[in-house]
């Protein structure tokens, strides 16, 4: 027998959920909705949403995480009930990170997988990647793995502008200076959260990661396995929404030289990016 899929949800509207009659409930600015739990596997708040210590008991009790991002769509943080010991995981991850050679192999993978997907990603747009994949993604330490996978983004950004019809095509961040990168970054922002929640739901510690070095601003495994990922979710998602003409200058709001998405672009490049159900913040409809 076949088990039902699971699927993120995603809010998109200022709002709080609560519990109401054993049900978890969304109330927002335009819309009240009973959120059917046995289809949902995460929630991402990529709006401001509280939560009630009602809505608190019934996800801890169905296993949901609930993660949060700022309005600009930077990563925030998540409420995780997990109460099994992952010691010895947890002993074993770090012993790989404190190592210096397993540490490189695992990284030399994590690089070869930015490699391949990208590479992937290109053909599939009729793209002949030559010098992305003349980069050599071996090395003698993780600094200089890390020079490698920059060496690909610049050509993987050149290739990606070329597609799009966009020559000289820059990326920028914090902030993002044009409609594409506020589409890249939001698009990055819900990679890194769909990460992390692999990542938890693993039983690993998403704080320690091996291409990107244990920080205290980010955890660093979701930027290990979000970098794998970012090239066929985000760069697809984007091109496809550019080259279609999907996107509209309403769904773009400007601050001094800061670009980012308003409500309804978020909409558009959520349905586009995942093609799964998530939650209409604008109009309310699970669909």
């Amino acid at each position: 027998m076949l088990r039902h899929m699971k699927y993120p949800l995603f809010i998109t509207q200022h709002g709080e959920l609560r519990r109401e009659n054993n049900a978890l409930v969304f109330s927002g600015e335009l819309v009240k909705r009973v959120l059917p739990l046995g289809q949902i596997n995460e929630i991402h708040c990529l709006a401001r949403v509280s939560l009630t210590s009602g809505a608190i008991d019934i996800l801890s009790e169905a296993g949901v995480p609930v993660h949060f991002y700022t309005t600009k769509s930077d990563y925030k943080g998540s409420f995780v009930n997990d109460a099994s010991p992952r010691g010895k995981l947890h002993l074993a991850q770090a012993e790989h990170y404190l190592d210096g050679e397993k540490r490189l192999y695992i990284a030399e993978e994590i690089v070869k997988g930015m490699q391949n997907t990208m590479a992937f990603v290109l053909s599939r747009w009729g793209v002949n990647p030559v010098k992305l994949n003349s980069v050599e993604v071996s090395g003698g330490s993780v600094e200089e793995l890390m020079g490698r996978e920059a060496e690909l983004w610049t050509h993987f950004y050149r290739y990606f502008g070329e597609a799009i019809g966009v020559e000289d095509f820059k990326r920028t961040r914090r902030p993002p200076e044009d409609e594409v990168n506020a589409m890249i970054s939001y698009a990055n922002a819900v990679v890194y959260g769909l990460a992390f929640s692999s990542a938890v739901k693993a039983g690993l510690d998403p704080s320690i990661g091996y291409l990107h070095s244990v920080s205290e601003r980010r955890h660093s495994l979701p930027l290990d396995l979000a970098d794998v990922f970012k090239p066929l979710y985000v760069f697809t998602t984007v091109k496809a929404l550019v080259t279609e003409k999907k996107m509209k200058k309403s769904d773009f709001t400007k601050k001094g030289k800061a670009v980012y998405l308003s409500r309804e672009g978020k909409r558009k490049l959520l349905e586009e990016e995942h093609e799964l159900p998530f939650y209409d913040g604008l109009r309310g409809e699970a669909s």
